[in-house]
């Protein structure tokens, strides 16, 4: 027995020893399509660095390989094959077949109730991993998206916390928002500031007719679908991912301006031209003087985030728990912002065919705005100091620590002194609990009914405290003051419930394959909140500590309050039906059914249908000689109808302003109620209508991708705000009016390619955009939006209007040569041109001068690979697009000037575009192109160089994977405009809705972001 037991043992250490040792393996790599040689594939010992590359045969010879070892064997557009490493392999020379990969192909895409695989697709859908934006550095993961996308146009702002303007080919409303539609796990909401980058999985933004119309009203200005995270497989994992960073504003990308010294001479220079005998001014300091950008500007302004995941599946459960934390100083003193998440989703099968979940995101936002004012930078005066001396402060009046602003300018005041005094005065704090719950019952093989019940609930609470203060000495006289303290208190809540059920069916019969969905889907939104301010704090103190600022510290005579309610609903009937032959011939029919509260009972109705239609080009026999080349191709058309419902509430009820016209009746002023608006009781939905045409390919074993595409979508019955007769009362009414087109080409191309151990990719993609009125109520006359927009038939939305200039008068003989104008013009003054004909220069000669849209918004992307190292370099632009810069046209107050008014005219053949330093000559500063920028730009928008270290360095730690990396944003912009940014958002407030592209030096600058980060998984 004991030498049984001895045999045994040898021969087991003989065979330990025998799969312990090295050996080399030889084989060769085949392409399964064609069974010919592969040359370049990779051949590599998984978990090591150890590997081959294959001949030009496809042969390969790998040293140091153990027995129980795995292989991977990759080439760039072909699946990676894993051969585990037996005895049998020793001896003898392993074959490996790689296939084309078309993973990219047979990608499940979410499509709103519903997924697809890519190929199928017949209307443009463009999808992003989780993984691919998890680590930029930004708040709203919409802003990562700049540059990525064709025909998603994305206005970042450098605030702290604040959300990106989002726009999916152009615009196509007056007055109701352009904004889209985002459905996060389902739920349909207006945005995902609560949303953590690092609890999604991925995104799809949907443009076409064909995609949006299962979302009917809701999906007229595009939809972006959002799938968070969930566990899978059986496994438990850990995973973190985190980074810091520092946010700081260039010298070169601030704002030019000039010194104390140059503007001392500049304003003495315009008093001249005022007033030939006026005096000179006389500064308080000269030379450099303050650099008021740099006094409310941090250096250096922190941005970090961190994420936990924890997730746990089994046999018939998972559940993953993610907690975030998201913390941002804006570049502005003072400003700063904060967010915590957690969210926790559970998944069971009950039985087989049973299976029920859901999932709960918590988070909480802390924000505090900036109270230094960046306007207030740009126009105060250099020539004076921050503080004032010692011997001036009083401790009843915080203000009295600063000096008071320059004599000729004391309605502009110390920017400092608003920074401090209004430091840590303004909070807001905004909780948002958002979760679903569904059950899945799989019956009768290929039927499928799922139902759904979401929520989503928020409160929001903001305060603000006015101080008491006074930045003046005994000789000033500034404006910059403020005489009683206030404090203003708001809470806002908002509950939102939505229910879906679905019923689905899928079947492939023969060459057929059927998809087909039809539910019923409701939602109900209702808001309610109430506002209070009081002033006279702690009975009149002139300073009031911090733990007094409530309201009921306030006066009880001095207290106004507001409350209001909001209430909306409705619900949807919705079809859709996917259909394929052969994989070959593709349709996706839908329509969808939706009632709106928005409207009256007579028109709260629409009906949206939409067709698309694909064909697999690269699956006919015709194209069978291009096969080596040609590995996918697909030709798309769709067509559709979607509506847009987003304006208020009520506005088919007719409301009272008791105050609307003021008289005055034997010396008593009297108030006559009016209506605020005109209604209009048909008012219905803005319906849009588009073509979408496509051609998707893969080419050249899938090394490069060609996505083209046009659209051309309509909207027609414009909600808009219309002018009546002045015997109604009224000043407008909101009906339909009107329609609007945009139409444009996108295209996407990318090429991936290896050599040897690097690989490399490209990719470029662009969009163009043709925005044109076709159509206004009231006769097609023109909406006039304050002095500088105006929105006309064949012209895009609020251009600019104005005259054109052309150059500068430099004597008074080239003026009397000139023609007649109802101005008297000077030498030094613009030049406008006589643009008909008329031989005088009158309001006839204004003209469209241009309109802040980007005509063409591009970007491009660079990623190289080796061994363990990575690199993507990211670039975006725009261009065709103007910025009206309203900077050099206040003339309420002295300000500073910018550097490039050292170029204006100030004698003959001195300049041919500036004008003279004169604000009595108010003909310079009519709304013309003297005013207009080039809004294009290209940026590099982030470098992002990481490191993964080997899997044989980490796992005894057992650590799964481990990535470092330092990137860069916002790192250098090519500009033309002379503000912080080219990126102008646009207004968020209705009755401003067309007031767009202006630069009036208040444009929050958009910082450069330096970070270093650490993925980690367990």
């Amino acid at each position: 027995m004991i030498k049984h037991v001895v045999l045994y043992l040898f021969l087991l250490s003989c065979t330990c020893m025998a799969q312990a040792q090295d050996f080399t393996i030889r084989g060769t790599v085949f392409e399964e399509e064609t069974g010919m040689g592969l040359m370049g594939a990779a051949v590599v010992i998984q978990g090591t660095t150890n590997g081959a590359q294959t001949d030009i045969s496809g042969g390969f010879s790998l040293k140091g390989v153990k027995v129980g070892d795995k292989l991977a064997v990759s080439f760039i557009g072909m699946k990676t094959e894993i051969i585990p490493i037996t005895n049998k392999e020793r001896s003898t020379e392993i074959k490996v077949y790689l296939k084309n990969d078309n993973y990219q192909l047979d990608q499940v895409v979410v499509t709103g109730y519903g997924t697809a695989r890519k190929r199928d697709l017949t209307g443009a859908i463009v999808s992003i991993s989780g993984e691919d934006i998890k680590n930029a550095p930004t708040n709203n993961v919409m802003s990562s998206l700049q540059g990525k996308v064709p025909g998603l146009m994305v206005t970042n702002s450098g605030s702290a916390g604040a959300e990106p303007d989002i726009k999916i080919r152009g615009i196509g409303t007056l007055n109701a928002s352009s904004n889209p539609l985002y459905v996060v796990d389902g739920m349909l909401m207006s945005d995902i500031k609560f949303l953590s980058n690092s609890d999604i999985a991925s995104m799809e933004i949907l443009k076409d007719p064909s995609s949006l119309a299962i979302f009917g009203v809701q999906g007229a200005n595009g939809v972006i679908i959002i799938t968070t995270k969930r566990a899978e497989g059986e496994k438990t994992s850990v995973s973190y991912d985190g980074y810091f960073g520092a946010q700081t504003v260039w010298k070169r990308d601030r704002v030019s301006l000039t010194n104390a010294s140059e503007f001392t001479m500049l304003y003495n220079e315009m008093l001249q031209n005022q007033d030939p005998n006026a005096a000179s001014w006389v500064p308080e300091m000269l030379g450099t003087g303050t650099d008021w950008q740099s006094k409310v500007l941090r250096e250096r302004a922190v941005v970090t985030n961190h994420n936990l995941t924890v997730s746990k599946s089994g046999k018939n459960s998972k559940s993953l728990l993610s907690v975030g934390y998201y913390k941002q100083d804006g570049v502005l003193k003072y400003n700063t912002y904060q967010r915590f998440n957690i969210r926790f989703s559970q998944d069971y099968d009950i039985t087989k065919n049973l299976k029920a979940g859901g999932n709960i995101n918590l988070s909480r936002m802390d924000s505090k705005p900036a109270s230094a004012k960046i306007q207030n930078a740009v126009m105060a005066l250099p020539t004076y100091v921050p503080y004032a001396p010692e011997e001036d402060y009083d401790p009843e009046n915080p203000g009295s620590v600063f000096h008071p602003s320059a004599d000729i300018q004391s309605n502009v005041g110390n920017p400092v002194a608003q920074m401090e005094l209004y430091k840590n005065t303004e909070k807001y704090r905004d909780y948002r609990i958002i979760g679903n719950i569904y059950g899945e019952w799989n019956f009768l093989k290929d039927f499928t009914f799922k139902a759904t019940g979401y929520m989503d609930l928020g409160l929001y609470r903001g305060e603000q405290y006015t101080p008491r203060y006074d930045v003046n000495n005994s000789t000033s006289h500034s404006a910059h003051k403020n005489d009683i303290t206030a404090f203003y208190r708001k809470s806002d809540e908002g509950r939102t419930f939505q229910a879906d059920f679905l019923l689905g069916y899928k079947k492939m019969i023969s060459d057929h394959r059927i998809d087909a969905t039809v539910g019923y889907t409701a939602r109900k939104a209702t808001s309610e909140g109430f506002n209070a301010k009081v002033d006279s704090l702690a009975n009149g103190m002139k300073v009031v500590p911090e733990d007094l600022w409530m309201l009921s510290m306030g006066s009880v005579k001095r207290v106004s309050a507001g409350d209001w309610w909001n209430e909306e609903a409705f619900i949807s009937y919705l079809a859709r039906v996917n259909y394929a032959f052969k994989d070959r011939y593709l349709l996706t029919a839908t329509f969808r059914a939706d009632g709106s509260s928005k409207f009256s009972p007579s028109h709260r109705w629409g009906y949206f249908p939409s067709v698309g239609l694909g064909w697999v080009i690269s699956e006919e026999t015709f194209m069978k000689p291009l096969k080596e080349v040609v590995d996918f191709a697909k030709l798309r058309v769709s067509w559709g109808k979607l509506g847009n419902d987003k304006i208020g509430n009520y506005l088919y009820y007719p409301t009272i302003n008791p105050k609307g016209k003021q008289v005055i009746i034997n010396g008593v002023t009297q108030f006559i109620p009016t209506l605020n608006y005109d209604i209009d009781k048909d008012i219905h939905w803005e319906v849009m209508t588009g073509i979408d045409v496509g051609l998707s390919a893969q080419l050249f074993n899938n090394r490069l991708g060609v996505e083209l595409g046009y659209y051309s979508k309509t909207t027609n019955d414009l909600l808009a705000n219309v002018s009546v007769s002045s015997s109604i009362g009224a000043g407008y009414a909101i009906t339909n009016a009107g329609s609007i087109n945009n139409k444009g080409f996108e295209f996407t191309l990318s090429w991936q390619d290896k050599i040897g151990d690097f690989t490399y990719g490209i990719g470029v993609n662009g969009g163009t955009l043709k925005n044109k009125v076709t159509e206004l109520g009231d006769n097609n006359a023109d909406i006039i939006s304050g002095d500088y927009h105006r929105t006309s038939v064949g012209h895009p939305i609020s251009s600019y209007y104005g005259y054109v200039q052309d150059g500068i008068f430099q004597t008074q003989e080239e003026i009397d040569n000139y023609y007649p104008m109802t101005w008297n013009a000077k030498p030094g003054d613009i030049r406008y041109k006589d643009l008909n004909g008329d031989g005088k220069i009158t309001d006839a000669d204004r003209t469209f001068l241009g309109n802040y849209m980007p005509t063409f918004t591009y970007g491009f992307n660079f990623t190289f690979g080796y061994k363990n190292f990575d690199l993507n370099i990211d670039f975006n632009g725009v261009s065709g697009n103007k910025i009206l810069d309203l900077k050099k046209t206040v003339a309420w107050t002295t300000t500073n000037f910018y550097e490039k008014s050292l170029q204006r005219w100030h004698g003959e053949g001195t300049s041919n575009k500036e004008p003279i330093l004169d604000k009595s000559r108010g003909h310079n500063y009519l709304p013309s192109t003297n005013l207009l920028e080039n809004g294009s730009y290209l940026r590099l928008r982030n470098i992002q160089l990481g490191y993964t270290l080997p899997q044989t360095a980490v796992s005894k730690l057992g650590i799964s994977g481990l990535r470092v990396y330092a990137s860069g944003q916002n790192l250098l912009t090519f500009k033309h405009n002379s503000g912080y940014t080219p990126e102008i958002p646009a207004p968020t407030d209705n009755d401003k809705r067309l007031l767009i592209g202006m630069d009036q030096g208040d444009t929050y600058p958009l910082p450069s972001i330096y970070t270093v980060g650490l993925s980690i998984n367990f």
